[in-house]
């Protein structure tokens, strides 16, 4: 009878130590599922928030660099220093026709030669560049163009001209006076029609009153700075 009670208070005694252990696992198992669950909900970027440099990755330039993309900040500033268009040195001509206005000037005669300044003016807010030869040919009234294009002259040394905004390139435009030719000229134009470098597009101009090309000769110079 005794040794029964015994072995009772024994196994009574087992299991109640296996159901403490149960319970004991049970929490902790679920202690543990809370702070893996509270660690997960913390790692998404907050909303609004902008990726990084890293993240933002978009691919790899053709020297082997990689390329990214600029993001604003999550507050919305924009990051601070000039703008790209203006910060950056301009090589070549990136004016284009739409941002240039023409126009053609007499600037005298010397040893049988007349000149002209031909100018292209900046007339947007920004900056862009000039460099190289203009397009020219002369026009009526009704469009139709007169005699040739003018040929390429040495009149001035190409450069890169950065037109800010407002500011004007220069290019000298010369043809013999009527005098020391064989006094066949062509008829006198109402229109000069101007290509900008690199532009296929162009821009018209009256013509200046004593502008008449004599003896086949009609050339431009490559713009420059300053008036020659």
């Amino acid at each position: 009878m005794n040794a029964t009670k015994t072995n009772r208070k024994t196994s009574l005694y087992a299991a109640a130590l296996v159901t403490v252990g149960v319970v004991a696992v049970t929490a902790c198992g679920a202690d543990g599922g809370g702070n893996q669950a509270h660690a997960t909900a913390q790692s998404p970027t907050p909303t609004g928030a902008a990726p990084s440099a890293e993240e933002s990755t978009s691919g790899a330039t053709p020297n082997g660099a990689a390329s990214r993309t600029a993001y604003p900040s999550a507050t919305g500033a924009g990051t601070t220093g000039a703008s790209t268009t203006d910060a950056r040195p301009r090589m070549g001509s990136d004016c284009t026709t739409a941002d240039l206005k023409a126009a053609l000037k007499a600037t005298g005669q010397e040893m049988n030669s007349k000149y002209f300044d031909l100018t292209l003016t900046n007339t947007t807010d920004g900056t862009c560049a000039l460099k190289g030869y203009p397009g020219l040919s002369l026009t009526d009234s009704s469009g139709k163009r007169i005699g040739r294009p003018a040929t390429r002259s040495n009149n001035g040394s190409a450069e890169n001209v950065v037109l800010k905004a407002g500011r004007t390139a220069h290019a000298v435009v010369q043809t013999p006076d009527r005098g020391v030719t064989d006094g066949k000229c062509w008829a006198k134009p109402s229109r000069v029609k101007v290509y900008p470098p690199n532009n296929t597009a162009f821009l018209t101009t009256a013509a200046p009153g004593t502008l008449e090309v004599c003896g086949n000769t009609f050339t431009v110079g490559p713009f420059t700075a300053r008036a020659l």
